[in-house]
């Protein structure tokens, strides 16, 4: 290669990276592995550095895996070495990558590369809260590693994501050598003069990625009498505009679908089961993507089983399990997912969103008559809501305000022994409630039931309660007194003597805090 061969390189990553958006960041950390790609990857940026192309800062992280004794310890140093002659500023992490593999029955290939990626993502987080600046992580993926990705994607039965693989930009990594050859780096770097590592287990068949390298796609350039890399770069150019347009409609999709209660994201199944597959399929992984942060281990049969949930004509509440003990979550016209141990919350959230109050811990609180005021300061926070419960004793002498969370009690129910604001996780499930004209009762439980709150958000419903009947049920209705003008209208109606205005009362009104 010539030395303006070398610039032509530079002038390739800088026109691909900007078409792609790549350096649209304040700082770039490069996984510097010692290798020919990763060292021409610091070449090539300080390059652009230097010739006032780009304006990022950039940084490096050294992953020493341990995994080949001495070996590994060289590579460090050079890694060093080279950081301090180019003034980059480098981290090295060391970690024991067999052990992981061991631990998590994982091969170690997988092992490095879940340790790597965690690093990254770990070092870019630090580095922004530290800079206030976008970090993107740049790695040195090129043309033959999509070559083989393809390959090895294709065996395993994967869909367009699996084939157009790696990517441009997956999240905060960067790939700018996807426009280059393996063999433009190794001359760019002889051509500089650099030194650089070589890991000999690269050049063996061990390992599937080495057997597509070293043996199968040779032999498929042998057979057909073409380097393969070409056609399959040509290829995954084409899969790559068909890829974009169809994420960009499973985007819009999402957008348009998505909703947000209480801070947890769902779907609305009415919508997304008349999806295409391909749509339908896309919108599952955002918000799996959404929800946790990455698509580690949500795989094909996942994917099914979310389908199928929402294919169903659910009845009631229905879980299943996902990875890492994950559930997804179908109730009603909702379908979201959840840890194991945020069920409660997200049932809660549907149940707020059905108009209940709701709090996820035990409430039990009594109220009594010497703990209501006239001034209306006497509050009670409900637990892990940004809600609170406040009491004012008033004299029904003129128009009354109401609204959906206000109630209206009579003096005399709550002089004799306080009642009690609670949820079933706190009081128990042993409770009735006879509705303001209705002739009977039930259990909390069956009228929960037949309200259809999400079975797993039963015991969170907020209430008032005296003597095992509930006299106001937030969302639904009341035992006692009144909730609005047309209930206070039936209760004074049906008050000793006709006509006869209501005694002293005590508002309850939930609001905001």
């Amino acid at each position: 290669m010539r030395k303006e061969e070398t610039v032509e390189i530079l002038d390739k990553v800088l026109e691909f990276s900007n078409s792609k958006g790549l350096f649209d960041c304040g700082i770039i950390v490069i996984g510097l592995s010692g290798g020919p790609d990763s060292v021409a990857l610091l070449h090539i940026l300080k390059g652009l550095r230097n010739c006032f192309d780009i304006d990022c800062d950039i940084y490096a992280l050294h992953c020493n895996h341990h995994l080949r004794p001495g070996a590994c310890d060289e590579e460090a140093e050079l890694v060093k070495q080279l950081c301090e002659d180019n003034h980059v500023k480098l981290k090295v992490l060391d970690f024991d990558c067999r052990g992981f593999a061991e631990s998590n029955h994982i091969s170690e290939e997988t092992a490095g590369r879940v340790l790597r990626y965690e690093a990254f993502e770990q070092y870019a987080k630090a580095l922004e809260e530290a800079s206030h600046k976008t970090v993107r992580v740049a790695v040195a993926h090129h043309k033959d590693d999509v070559a083989e990705t393809m390959m090895m994607n294709l065996f395993r039965g994967s869909g367009l994501d699996g084939l157009v693989n790696p990517k441009a930009v997956s999240g905060r990594i960067i790939r700018p050598l996807l426009c280059l050859r393996k063999s433009e780096l190794v001359d760019y770097l002889d051509t500089l003069g650099v030194s650089y590592a070589i890991d000999q287990t690269n050049l063996t068949t061990e390992g599937t990625r080495n057997n597509w390298r070293n043996d199968m796609l040779p032999k498929i350039g042998g057979f057909y009498g073409v380097d393969p890399v070409v056609p399959l770069a040509r290829t995954y150019r084409l899969l790559s505009d068909d890829l974009d347009f169809i994420s960009g409609m499973a985007f819009d999709a999402y957008a348009g679908n998505r909703k947000e209660l209480s801070g947890y994201p769902v779907l609305k199944v009415s919508v997304i089961k008349d999806l295409h597959q391909a749509l339908k399929s896309r919108v599952i992984r955002s918000l799996w993507l959404e929800s946790f942060g990455n698509l580690t281990d949500f795989e094909e049969s996942n994917l099914k089983d979310c389908a199928d949930l929402i294919a169903d004509e659910a009845l009631g509440e229905v879980m299943i399990d996902m990875p890492f003990g994950r559930k997804a979550y179908r109730y009603g016209d909702y379908f979201g997912f959840a840890g194991s141990d945020g069920i409660e919350f997200l049932s809660g959230a549907i149940a707020r969103e059905m108009g209940f109050v709701v709090s996820e811990n035990a409430v039990n609180t009594v109220i009594c008559f010497s703990d209501v005021t006239g001034n209306g300061e006497n509050s009670i926070k409900i637990p892990n809501s940004s809600l609170k419960l406040r009491a004012l004793r008033i004299e029904n002498k003129g128009d009354l305000e109401y609204n959906n969370f206000s109630w209206f009690c009579p003096v005399d129910v709550i002089r004799d022994g306080g009642i009690t604001l609670g949820n079933c996780k706190g009081t128990g499930t042993g409770l009735r409630m006879r509705r303001a004209g209705s002739e009977g009762s039930k259990e909390i439980k069956r009228l929960m039931t037949d309200l259809k709150i999400p079975e797993s958000a039963r015991k969170q419903i907020i209430f008032m309660e005296k003597d095992g009947d509930i006299l106001w049920l937030p969302g639904f209705g009341h035992g006692t007194g009144f909730t609005n003008a047309i209930s206070r209208e039936r209760y004074i109606a049906n008050m000793p003597g006709s006509g006869s205005k209501p005694d002293e009362l005590v508002m309850f009104t939930i609001e905001r805090q």
